[in-house]
């Protein structure tokens, strides 16, 4: 091992400092300059396309729907009183399961708020209903707020088991009837 340390010292030794000269000039300076310029460009466009793509998509704004005046079937209440009443009637009468009777209380409820409001609302699950932030404000944010409590509390007997959960269990099809009549009563245009 001390062979090999003596033979590199001997070499370093050898090697003379004294007429080092560089051959010529180093002419890559544009090159360099170029490559630079075009990483900074880079790096700009991509904070731009990171800075544009983390934005939230814009929702399409729908069109507003006419009011459609006095004799159209959201005008009044007693069409939807009778829509309820018949769907307790058919499960009373053993045409629909109980899962059905929710479902079709809960799809009364988002025709007649799709109806009162300017928008649709017959596709909306209460997670998207719990997303939604009104920006309307006054009635239409109060009957928007009314509908999302009613399909919340449809949600248990609608879709959990009875056997493991107690609002599932203990809510009747007259009860879920009564929370989408108490909807249409309190909606206000």
């Amino acid at each position: 091992m001390s062979t090999a340390i003596t033979d590199i010292v001997r070499i370093v030794a050898a090697i003379k400092l004294d007429d080092l000269k560089p051959e010529q000039a180093y002419t890559g300076a544009g090159a360099i300059a170029t490559v630079l310029v075009a990483s900074l460009a880079l790096a700009c466009l991509f904070v731009i396309l990171a800075v544009v793509l983390s934005k939230p998509r814009r929702s399409r704004p729908q069109a507003k729907r006419a009011h459609r005046g006095v004799h159209h079937q959201t005008s009044g209440t007693r069409i939807w009183h009778r829509r309820i009443d018949e769907v307790v009637d058919r499960f009373h009468a053993g045409d629909i399961s109980r899962d059905q009777a929710f479902a079709q209380l809960a799809s009364l409820a988002r025709a007649y708020a799709s109806g009162m409001a300017d928008d649709t609302m017959e596709t909306r699950t209460l997670s998207d209903l719990n997303r939604t932030i009104p920006t309307s404000t006054g009635n239409e944010k109060a009957g928007f707020m009314l509908l999302r409590q009613t399909i919340a509390a449809l949600y248990p007997p609608e879709f959990a088991d009875e056997r493991y959960n107690d609002a599932a269990r203990s809510t009747s099809v007259e009860q879920g009837a009564e929370w989408v009549s108490a909807l249409v009563e309190r909606w206000r245009r």
